[in-house]
């Protein structure tokens, strides 16, 4: 997998981890891919292999730390109805990163909207988007396809 693009989806609430607040500097990368580097250097010293890219990810988190995701209970996770409709509409002429973006901006409308209906059930819920890829790389699903 060393140089290839790596995209990853994480549905799942993010809450009950403990609330730690790091003091970084602004250039410092975010925790996450600190912890991924880490791992890397622990993968290298494990297996002799020097060349992973921890660098190209591509991430969609359902929302933000210490949030939670919208489930229902019959129809599911709404991020993942909204990219599933998402990629099968777009796919052929967006790349990823501008699909994310366009998921993380519905689920934000659609979820505003079903807070102002009933705002002691639901928050308004924002997708979180992570872009490292290298080269400003565009990762295309099934390019030029144009359906069945």
């Amino acid at each position: 997998m060393a140089g290839k693009p790596k995209v990853v989806v994480m549905q799942a609430c993010r809450v009950g981890q403990p609330v730690i607040e790091v003091q970084q500097r602004e250039s410092s990368p975010p925790q996450e891919l600190s912890a991924l580097r880490v791992s890397q250097q622990e993968a290298e010293t494990a297996t002799g292999q020097r060349n992973f890219d921890v660098d190209d990810l591509l991430i969609l988190y359902s929302c933000f730390e210490n949030c939670r995701a919208i489930l229902f209970a019959h129809h599911g996770s709404l991020v993942i109805r909204t990219l599933v409709k998402t990629l099968y509409r777009h796919a052929c002429h967006r790349d990823l990163d501008n699909l994310f973006h366009v998921v993380k901006g519905r689920v934000r409308r659609i979820t505003g909207k079903l807070r102002e209906r009933r705002p002691e059930l639901y928050v308004t819920q924002t997708p979180i988007v992570m872009n490292t890829l290298t080269r400003d790389r565009k990762l295309y699903l099934f390019p030029e396809f144009h359906g069945i």
